[in-house]
């Protein structure tokens, strides 16, 4: 994955739009809210769910649409939060980056400088294969036992890293540097190590150094606890008791998650658009190097067996959507999201949705009919 090429030419050319149009309407905004109606109601089957999406295109005002709605009688509004779920993997990879830029982390030493040894977590494994998925580390979520679905899971159980490390994780899936094979089981470990560097809760770093300076006002991470007042939350809908009906899970704390793998981040789908701007269009973020880095996917590592091309926390996207797009997608117990920039068209595009893994099919159809139909409309208008 490397970094798009954008020549002085093309950078001119849109600075240039940006100011003549600073203040314009999205001259396609009405065909993207019909898209995107279009595909809530062609993917959410006999439910009654909603979406939340966002657009910007340089030179124009950020599209926001929304459709169907939080709960019974409660519209999706677009200052609605969603839970992100590996969305966040990204602000925390930048944050790492942002440790390395600082001196205060050395991206290639092994973990056991900080971390104390575990019979499958191999002490050689350096930061950035957890950053970039290379570390062989066998994934949480894929231990049949993993605490995910169910209606005796305890919402607000704080695991230990390692209670995690003996439950959940199993022989690992080769060497370090090998393969890559996504695993949250990375950015657990890395959160710990974070953690240690800081001295202060990784949410905490995040904020102050990623949030806040953004102007990121409508987001929130924490180790489980739910977005406080003003923050408005959409309501997030799953099957726990596997019955086939849908359950709300509103007021759950999500402690138990953000231990098992790393902290919640709840978010605007117009702020993980601004994120994914302020990242990659706008260089605001992170250094050239560091940016460098990030988009670096390692060439000498076998290919995900389950697909899937990583850099430091971004995703290239591209064989699964048909153009050039990075960044990262998630889902959780309630919730699904994606956040996308693509180098091409310079545009930042995001949308979430109000349920996630359970069932996981409707979740992902209705991400797929999402993106078609977003991308239907945006590619017929920024030629």
């Amino acid at each position: 994955m490397t970094r798009p090429p954008l020549t002085i030419l093309l950078w001119g050319t849109l600075a240039l739009v940006s100011t003549a149009c600073r203040s314009a309407d999205l001259p396609y905004a009405d065909a993207l809210q019909l898209a995107l109606e279009r595909a809530l109601h062609d993917g959410q089957g006999e439910y009654s769910l909603g979406i939340s999406a966002a657009v910007i295109v340089p030179g124009f005002k950020p599209w926001v649409g929304v459709a169907g709605q939080s709960h019974a009688g409660v519209p999706m509004t677009p200052d609605m939060l969603f839970n992100v779920g590996s969305v966040a993997k990204s602000l925390e990879a930048a944050l790492a980056l942002k440790f390395s830029e600082r001196g205060m982390l050395d991206l290639d030493a092994p973990v056991s400088t900080w971390l104390p040894a575990h019979d499958h977590v191999d002490g050689r494994i350096t930061v950035r294969q957890l950053l970039n998925h290379t570390s062989g580390l066998f994934n949480v979520f894929e231990h049949p036992d993993f605490p995910w679905v169910g209606p005796h899971i305890d919402y607000g159980r704080t695991w230990q890293l390692d209670e995690v490390l003996d439950s959940f994780v199993e022989e690992p899936y080769g060497p370090p540097g090998y393969a890559q094979h996504y695993s949250s089981t990375n950015y657990l470990l890395l959160t710990a190590i974070l953690e240690q560097i800081a001295g202060v809760p990784v949410p905490d770093e995040v904020t102050r150094l990623l949030l806040e300076p953004q102007g990121l006002k409508h987001s929130f991470m924490s180790m489980g606890s739910l977005p406080p007042s003003p923050f408005i939350v959409a309501d997030p809908w799953a099957d726990v008791d596997s019955d086939g009906d849908l359950d709300n899970l509103r007021g759950e704390p999500q402690t138990w998650i953000a231990t098992l793998t790393h902290p919640v981040l709840y978010m605007t789908p117009t702020d993980m658009a601004r994120w994914t701007r302020r990242l990659h269009y706008e260089h605001r973020v992170l250094s050239s190097q560091s940016l460098q880095q990030m988009y670096t996917r390692p060439e000498r590592a076998v290919p995900d067996p389950e697909g899937g091309k990583y850099g430091l926390g971004v995703a290239d996207f591209d064989d699964r959507l048909g153009l050039h797009a990075i960044g990262h997608a998630g889902s959780s117990l309630g919730y699904s999201a994606t956040a996308l920039y693509l180098p091409d068209r310079a545009i930042s595009l995001a949308w979430a949705i109000n349920t996630g893994e359970s069932p996981r099919e409707l979740a992902e159809q209705l991400m797929h009919r999402t993106w078609s139909e977003l991308s239907r409309v945006l590619q017929a208008n920024s030629r």
